[in-house]
């Protein structure tokens, strides 16, 4: 008997919990930011944050005193990986670091973090800052291995590069290695506040909650638009608060879809690798989903039936 492939579609999102509003970059005036820490801390928790991770130069930034049922400081750092004499180099963001700085190649940084508890962000992957040191080339993001998290929006870099270089990095590496999107403030100055974010899906306010999510991405990516992403009778839906031009693309970044409203959906073929959902507002503000890993199965059972065609791969 002819059977007919499975469909698994990875959805980060099936995981129970409500959404919270993340920053995962900003600075005081520990470093070179403008606020102090607490004055920070109260901004971004009046503007309804309920995680905020201080990542000031070289330096950790203490406030857990400050926790909360509803709200949680992540301590941080953003670390030069210098290349020749200092300030020169990209930076690496890591989060419940245990120590200010570490030594050797970037992938030793990145093994000790993770090895601690840490999570690792490749902090904006096409910065031309530090005299054109500061960018993360394809070369190295293919080489390191290991971290969690790339900036696909920080208001010093090129958002529309730091995608392709996210997207190049997910077709590189796979479902196994696959490194999740974020959208940050990279707060020094007003300008900078509250203009990037995560909506991080946390079954509690905690930082192990919050830990969890990261890793499994269960989160989004946003300037704005408040979204619901998941799978719904193997179908990738997005649903938004406001009208939007909503795309779904492939691992290629090809535009596989596109429709203009709140709701929109797509059908895997099975050859997509991933899909990915990215949304955009009348006024340029967006949202992007994580990748949806969408794999071709022929399952060794006699036949198929109908109703498990397309399956959903539920995260732990």
């Amino acid at each position: 008997m002819n059977q007919r492939p499975t469909l698994w579609i990875h959805d980060p999102y099936a995981t129970p919990g409500t959404y919270h509003k993340v920053q995962l970059h900003c600075h005081t005036t520990n470093s070179d930011g403008a606020f102090p820490a607490r004055e920070l801390l109260h901004m971004y928790r009046e503007a309804g944050y309920s995680f905020v991770a201080i990542t000031d130069h070289e330096q950790i930034t203490r406030c857990e005193e400050l926790n909360s049922e509803t709200f949680v400081v992540i301590p941080g750092v953003e670390n030069t990986i210098v290349r020749g004499f200092w300030p020169l180099g990209p930076h690496l963001t890591r989060l419940w670091a245990a120590q200010d700085r570490l030594r050797g190649a970037p992938q030793e940084w990145i093994r000790r973090t993770v090895e601690e508890g840490g999570i690792v962000i490749l902090s904006h992957p096409s910065w031309k800052g530090n005299l054109w040191t500061g960018e993360w080339s394809r070369k190295v993001l293919y080489q390191l291995r290991g971290y969690h998290l790339m900036e696909i929006f920080n208001p010093h870099s090129d958002p529309e590069e730091d995608v392709r270089r996210w997207v190049d990095v997910l077709r590189w590496w796979g479902p196994i290695g696959a490194v999740g999107g974020i959208a940050v403030d990279d707060c020094h100055h007003l300008r900078q506040f509250n203009i990037g974010w995560i909506m991080a899906k946390v079954e509690e306010v905690s930082a192990d909650a919050l830990r969890k999510a990261l890793i499994n991405h269960s989160f989004y990516a946003s300037t704005g638009p408040m979204a619901e992403f998941g799978v719904a009778e193997g179908k990738i839906y997005c649903r938004l608060g406001e009208v939007a031009t909503i795309r779904f693309y492939d691992q290629y970044n090809h535009v596989l879809l596109e429709s203009c409203g709140t709701v929109a959906e797509y059908t895997p073929r099975g050859d997509e690798g991933f899909v990915r959902v990215e949304c955009r507002t009348a006024g340029g503000k967006r949202a992007w989903s994580q990748p949806f890993w969408v794999e071709r199965v022929r399952p060794s059972v006699e036949a198929i039936p109908e109703e498990l065609e397309v399956e959903e791969l539920r995260y732990a």
